[in-house]
């Protein structure tokens, strides 16, 4: 919707400008697709940070938050054969 918008607010600023058709359309266009990838990025981003808070649960369920525990090596401990593949 925001892209819309902003899609005839640019071809009315052409227009006043006094662009011939061609450019205003072609203008009209590029702030339509910029304006539509901003928005999707921020809703993105929104929705990314939506997924990180907990779920509803019924009463009396707790939430229990266990971290994941990685064992890492250090490089002179990994078996031969393990490592860059440079």
């Amino acid at each position: 919707m925001a892209g819309i918008v902003a899609m005839g607010v640019a071809a009315a600023l052409g227009i006043i400008m006094g662009l011939n058709n061609t450019a205003v359309f072609t203008s009209s266009c590029v702030v339509y697709v910029a304006v539509s990838l901003f928005v999707q990025s921020r809703l993105e981003k929104f929705r990314t940070r939506l997924q990180g808070l907990p779920q509803h649960l019924p009463d009396g369920v707790t939430l229990e938050r266990t971290a994941e525990r990685t064992t890492e090596r250090p490089a002179e401990q990994l078996p031969s054969g393990e490592g860059n593949a440079a």
